[in-house]
């Protein structure tokens, strides 16, 4: 039985406090702190405590500077104690370095307080010979992690010199370079997804509905993880070399090609896309009204019939309602029929496509500084901006002719299951029809 941690009541002699870490939150360490747990509870019952509180801190390293609240938590517990017992599997597991030991010994001058542990036996730290074997352990702690640490950067220095995976985790591969075989086929439908047009926002909720395990357990799946990933050096097989000032192409292996990696980062640059926006219905935020150009979204009438109307409907744009449910079912059947047609245009090659994305936004920037910094006023700010702007979003009309194609080459089986999806309609919407939808 677990006693339920409260601040008003101290702990009772009956009851022991189990601390619990692990360095980094990764899938087999997970399995770590479960059997940390379980070892740490049969001591304490073993010991004859009939209660515990536990206090966990995951992926915190006690020798880095790196705050642990569980650990904080406890000594306040302790403070407020007459007596503890603090239960752990390993003494390491507690601290590992000389200041957070005397932190601890501090509250022993004026309360007992003992140390149990499941590898290395028990030590009471009230009494001399306790406290010295303490302080050597904790030194002799202190030194392997400083040993270790200088061992592991003097290798990634080496690995990164060589163009080679360095750092901390690499998510979709293994540590010598090549692709994990679950965790890149996670990054290939990200990628994949990406270039249909589909929103990270999409991406993330798909993968949590599917319940894909995240890099990080028991926090899900988040746009912003996604982007990052997208994003990422890793994903584009480049590192960046401070010496040269410059990006130098990995050693690891391959998960797209490099027009691939040039559409992914061109899908970052230019303003999110239509489809990305996150609607109930087929054509919200895509439709455009023909009097202010904003963008149209759904009501619902009082006999719930639903409709299309001006987002800033004023009196000064008495904008007119369209049937919601005839026009998405032209739509979709218009959409469909686009399945026959190959005659597009070809877009322009994705790393022209990301050239020209990348001067623009270097421009905008350029621009922003100067508007800033009064070097320009307003009105010329504006005049310069818009052929930039117009340069962008060309790129994205661009990218959508590429999402087009992407979607074309769905196989049938593929298509109707997606079809499903209404973001994913939405996407096939705004890639098959940019130039055909009605305008109210």
């Amino acid at each position: 039985m677990r006693a339920v941690l409260t601040s008003e009541c101290p702990i009772a002699t009956t009851t022991a406090l189990i601390y619990l870490r692990i360095s980094a939150n990764r899938t087999s360490e997970h399995a770590s702190i479960e059997q940390q747990r379980a070892d740490c509870t049969a001591l304490a019952g073993r010991l004859g405590y009939t209660h515990t509180v536990e206090f966990v801190d995951e992926a915190v390293s006690a020798y880095q500077d790196r705050a642990r609240p569980a650990y904080q938590q406890l000594l306040r517990q302790l403070e407020g104690s007459e007596a503890g017992t603090v239960v752990v599997w390993h003494l390491d597991r507690l601290y590992r370095k000389p200041r957070e030991l005397e932190q601890l010994l501090d509250l022993l001058d004026t309360r007992p307080i003992r140390v149990e542990s499941v590898q290395g036996g028990s030590f009471d730290l009230n009494q001399h010979e306790g406290r010295l074997f303490a302080r050597q352990l904790v030194a002799f702690a202190n030194y392997e992690s400083a040993h270790k640490g200088a061992r592991v950067a003097r290798a990634q220095q080496h690995r990164a010199r060589n163009r080679l995976l360095h750092g901390g985790s690499h998510y979709g591969y293994r540590s010598d370079g090549t692709l994990h075989p679950v965790e890149s086929a996670v990054i290939r439908r990200v990628v994949d997804d990406n270039l249909l047009g589909l929103s990270p926002t999409v991406t993330a909720r798909a993968l949590n509905a599917d319940r894909i395990a995240p890099p990080r357990t028991n926090r899900g799946w988040h746009a912003t993880t996604l982007r990052s990933m997208l994003d990422s050096d890793r994903l584009h097989q480049r590192r960046r070399d401070h010496a040269a000032a410059r990006y130098v192409t990995g050693a690891w292996e391959r998960l797209l090609t490099p027009d691939e990696s040039a559409l992914v980062q061109v899908s970052l640059l230019v303003p999110r896309r239509d489809a990305a926006r996150s609607s109930t219905s087929l054509l919200g935020g895509i439709l455009r009204c023909q009097l202010c150009g904003k963008r149209m979204v759904t009501g619902v009438t009082s006999n719930g019939k639903r409709f299309y109307l001006c987002k800033t409907t004023t009196a000064r744009c008495p904008s007119p309602c369209l049937p919601a449910d005839d026009l998405d079912a032209e739509t979709e059947a218009t959409a469909l029929a686009r399945f026959s047609n190959t005659d597009y245009p070809n877009p322009p090659h994705p790393r022209d496509m990301l050239e020209r994305a990348r001067t623009a936004r270097l421009q905008f920037t350029a621009l922003a500084v100067d508007f800033g910094t009064g070097k320009l006023g307003h009105a010329e700010y504006l005049v310069k901006r818009q052929p930039l702007a117009d340069d962008i979003d060309q790129v994205g009309r661009d990218l959508t002719a590429y999402n087009r194609a992407r979607i074309l080459a769905l196989y049938p089986a593929e298509l109707r299951r997606r079809w499903e999806s209404l973001s994913f309609r939405r996407a096939v919407v705004c890639a098959l029809l940019p130039f055909d939808l009605p305008t109210a």
